[in-house]
């Protein structure tokens, strides 16, 4: 699994943050100068091992489905957990900061891992207020069905070459004439015109699928929270520019402006880190 950014790492003594979710495990380190980040397949402990041994850090902390693991296998390190919520709540911002990203005082972090969790945040506190089971763990299994591909990066590259509007039935195929006041390129029914089985444009129909429903549920999310403001963060989005489209637009017409964050795929393990130097004792 390719690497995020990967620079001399952060050296004996510093925290390192871990988000081990069903299919990535992301670790990063946050420098004055740009984050040191990097991820590998969740099942892949050497790699991740191999890395903490370069980076040298004094403890790691941990967040996400496999943090309890990292804690039980990371062994001769110092690894403390934090809850995953918490994480992303904590991490977003910051990610913002980084990009100087003024947020409004209430918007929703929308977290596309291989699931997908919606976090609503304001001054009093986050909170999880919806999800869906769609996300980059729908997007790898019907590549793997629909086109025999097992590469996340291959299905996008796909995705970019295609014409989904060959495979979803659109408003005009059914009101040719612009009877019904809708556009006619909306997208009536996902993979229901299949005028064509080419591997581009089922790609593309897929990444069309995934990104109008996620999209749609934070829209509305967006919408019944009064919020001015999705944050798009998780690692479906990263080399996705076709899907961060569609929730952009879509995100749009619920009245709320979607955000990129650059290393939104690193949201948890930052907030991770962040959690835990909070809280930590200063010396003096």
């Amino acid at each position: 699994m390719s690497n995020q950014i990967r620079g001399a790492g952060p050296g004996t003594g510093a925290t390192v943050g871990a988000d081990a979710g069903a299919t990535l495990c992301k670790l990063v380190f946050p420098a004055p100068t740009g984050l040191h980040a990097v991820k590998f397949p969740s099942a892949d402990l050497a790699s991740v091992r191999a890395c903490l041994g370069e980076w040298r850090p004094r403890r790691l902390v941990a967040t996400g489905g496999g943090a309890a693991r990292l804690a039980r296998e990371l062994q001769g390190l110092e690894v403390q957990t934090v809850p995953e919520f918490a994480a992303w709540a904590r991490g977003a911002p910051l990610l913002a900061e980084r990009v100087g990203l003024a947020l409004p005082e209430r918007y929703l972090v929308a977290v596309v891992g291989t699931g997908t969790s919606v976090l609503a945040l304001d001054p009093s506190g986050a909170k999880r207020i919806g999800g869906s089971a769609l996300g980059g763990g729908t997007l790898l299994g019907l590549g793997r069905l629909l086109l025999g591909v097992d590469s996340f990066d291959e299905i996008c590259a796909l995705a970019a070459r295609g014409d989904r509007r060959r495979v979803d039935l659109l408003v005009s195929d059914i009101y040719p004439g612009g009877e019904i006041a809708l556009p006619g390129e909306l997208n009536a029914a996902s993979f229901a015109k299949l005028d064509s089985r080419e591997p581009e444009d089922l790609a593309h129909a897929l990444i069309g699928m995934l990104g109008e429903n996620i999209g749609l549920i934070a829209g509305n999310l967006a919408r019944s929270f009064g919020a001015a403001a999705v944050l798009y963060c998780g690692s479906t989005l990263l080399h996705n520019a076709g899907l961060q489209e569609i929730l952009r637009w879509v995100t749009a017409m619920h009245g709320a402006t979607a955000h990129f964050p650059e290393h939104g795929a690193f949201c948890g393990a930052l907030g991770a880190v962040a959690m835990v130097e909070a809280n930590a004792p200063h010396p003096g």
